[in-house]
């Protein structure tokens, strides 16, 4: 099975860095589901939670807005303000 790393930053520190099975983010069209092996993908994201799920465990945070890139199994996200779900 692919590993999927994921990145989440603000501008005042990294919030996150890991490897997950999946991550579910709030994108301006709706909810964003990404799996290991994803194609490549850009989208701005609006207010909403941030979910990781790692072995069964969720992990989430609360985000006010930002940016997701999705790229050769490696996620990143840089969000304008995010707390702690």
């Amino acid at each position: 099975m692919a590993i999927m790393k994921v990145q989440i930053i603000t501008p005042e520190e990294e919030v996150y860095s890991g490897e997950v099975d999946v991550l579910v983010a709030p994108g301006t069209e709706g909810q964003l589901g990404i799996l290991p092996n994803h194609s490549p993908l850009m989208t701005a994201l609006q207010q909403g939670t941030i979910r990781v799920t790692k072995n069964g465990s969720d992990q989430s945070w609360n985000v006010t807005g930002g940016f997701l890139e999705v790229l050769s199994n490696q996620v990143m996200i840089l969000a304008e303000e995010i707390t702690v779900d």
